[in-house]
């Protein structure tokens, strides 16, 4: 009985001394390569292929890589754009805060690339 009691001590002890991470996690991934935001798998990967080179489960969805890569498009552009609920098809019935917005946007933009090739579709 004392051995478990001395363990069981022990284990405390030890627990105790356990440092935890209190940092948020980081809202941006730093290249499109990286994983892909929890948040924006749930809320744009139903329609919209969210990783590089990935095809969109609806067909009718662009992928992310092909809207970041887009001509002429800047952050400013496509905060405005998923700001503006108007601007969204009916499919696209969802309500982003502006927390949301920055974090979709910082994410489809790590998608950039010189030589990106849009898949054909």
């Amino acid at each position: 009985m004392r051995h478990i009691a001395a363990i069981l001590a022990a284990s405390l002890t030890l627990t105790a001394c356990q440092t935890y991470d209190t940092q948020p996690a980081p809202k941006a991934v730093a290249s499109g390569e990286g994983p892909v935001p929890t948040y924006v798998v749930a809320i744009c990967g139903e329609c919209h292929a969210v990783k590089d080179n990935a095809v969109s489960p609806n067909p009718q969805a662009p992928g992310f890589a092909d809207i970041a890569n887009s001509p002429g498009l800047t952050r400013e552009t496509l905060v405005t754009f998923l700001a503006d609920a108007h601007n969204y098809p009916m499919q696209m019935d969802v309500d982003l805060v502006e927390e949301d917005i920055e974090l979709i946007a910082d994410y489809m933009l790590t998608l950039q690339s010189e030589d990106y090739v849009r898949r054909p579709g």
